[in-house]
């Protein structure tokens, strides 16, 4: 007699619907459409070492499943974070086995921006000698974290995340297995099924694995009713799921939407957005530091306060922590919302250092320079004494006619349209500049 307590298959719906077809393969049209160079390399049973990266549920597992079916190769798979040195050697030993005996060896590694240099070491060598093929798979690009040797030896694709019309299809499929599986009829309305395409985030595993969930608990067991899925139920399991919905990998679409409110003075949408955030469970203090950087590239000049703003959030939310944390938040959001915007310190600093990189790079004056002006005139450096460096505190107006830049050359450009502290602050600079040019000029 079967144990109550025995699991039933608790294989994963997007595990049972992987394409055993490349028409089947649903997403990436770039590369697995028609004239894509995946489902082309793929038609003519052919590969070549590469790294595919995306985020979760857009179909990297689907591809490595689906090549497994089609390519006539011994295939090898190793997880970065649970296999060691001596596991990925193993894997190359036997795939050079299969490759003596004719046949090629593909070795798919998952995660693999988290190998260490060491194990990306061993790589490279049975690579070069074409021992085997490389299939790296990776959620983030992992360019950064691969040696360059290796680097070299590989191609490189992006997936990105499934669309509305693909994820559709997808719950399609899902709804017709779930439905000749159990032996009843499944339905879903329209209406429902936008609203858990929209929420899945172009993530297809988590589309399949929440209507999967909804089919479950409607189910009434031991009769064979239709199982019916509307607004209700999905609204149901939204209520009690604790944010299930929130895509976790898309959390850069959110706070660029919620910076670039703060940015456009709209304290409405900042807020909404910051609230999704911290109901999604990212990360305060990566909101806070992103509300620092907001502060000096958007806020700037036009109000200098906000960054020390900006920087008190920050520690604030380091000490005290969440659920607090969402007040000093959400005042820091409003006050840059509600502050004059001037990007001019952003535009100075990136004009001076693409000048720097082009070559602008004049000789530092002598009067500037790290030495002793007594010093240097007695050295004959200087022509005569109007040349040592002349300190601002002891000239008439505060102000020395040196500069540090060849005549006329400037760096920094107050915006257009001057707006808060920046107005008060350009009109000093325009009585300085007059001031150098003719040192005897009155403080007005």
């Amino acid at each position: 007699m079967k144990s109550l307590f025995e699991p039933a298959s608790q294989k994963p719906l997007s595990s049972l619907l992987f394409p055993d077809r490349p028409e089947e393969f649903l997403g990436q049209p770039h590369l697995m459409g028609e004239r894509g160079i995946l489902r082309r390399l793929i038609a003519v049973r052919s590969f070549r070492s590469m790294v595919i990266h995306g985020p979760p549920g857009c179909g990297k597992s689907a591809f490595v499943h689906l090549l497994q079916k089609v390519l006539p190769f011994h295939f090898e798979v190793v997880r970065a974070g649970e296999s060691s040195g001596g596991d990925l050697k193993k894997a190359i030993d036997r795939g050079v086995s299969y490759r003596q005996s004719g046949q090629d060896c593909l070795l798919v590694i998952e995660e693999i921006d988290r190998f260490t240099r060491t194990q990306q070491d061993v790589l490279v060598p049975a690579l070069e000698r074409g021992d085997l093929l490389l299939l790296g798979l990776s959620f983030d690009n992992p360019l950064r974290a691969l040696l360059p040797p290796l680097a070299s030896r590989l191609l490189l694709f992006s997936f990105q995340p499934l669309s509305p019309d693909d994820l559709l299809t997808l719950l399609e499929r899902g709804r017709q297995f779930l439905e000749k599986r159990d032996r009843s009829p499944v339905s879903i309305s329209p209406e429902a099924a936008s609203v858990l395409v929209r929420r899945s985030g172009g993530d297809g595993r988590k589309l399949l694995l929440l209507f999967e969930a909804l089919v479950i608990s409607r189910k009434d067991h031991g009769e064979r009713r239709e199982v019916q899925i509307g607004l209700p139920e999905v609204h149901g399991m939204e209520a009690g799921s604790g944010g299930i919905f929130y895509d976790r990998e898309q959390h850069y679409d959110l706070i660029s939407a919620f910076i670039k409110s703060i940015r456009n003075h709209d304290p409405d949408s900042a807020i909404h957005y910051l609230a999704r955030m911290i109901e999604s469970g990212e990360d305060p203090v990566f909101i806070s530091r992103r509300l620092v950087i907001l502060a000096s590239e958007d806020v700037g000049l036009a109000n200098p306060h906000a960054l020390t703003v900006a920087v008190s959030c920050l520690e604030a939310v380091r000490s005290i922590g969440m659920p607090e944390g969402r007040i000093v938040l959400a005042e820091t959001s409003l006050y840059l919302a509600l502050s004059p915007k001037s990007n001019s310190a952003y535009r100075a600093i990136d004009r001076a250092i693409r000048e720097v990189r082009e070559g602008f790079l004049p000789p530092v004056p002598f009067f500037f320079r790290n030495v002793s002006p007594s010093s240097v005139i007695q050295s004959g450096a200087f022509p005569d004494k109007r040349d040592p460096y002349l300190y601002p505190p002891e000239m008439p107006n505060g102000v020395s006619p040196q500069s540090g830049l060849p005549e006329g050359h400037t760096v920094y450009s107050p915006p257009e349209r001057l707006v808060g502290e920046e107005s008060e602050m350009v009109k000093r600079l325009e009585r300085w500049r007059r001031q150098k040019g003719n040192p005897e000029e009155d403080e007005k």
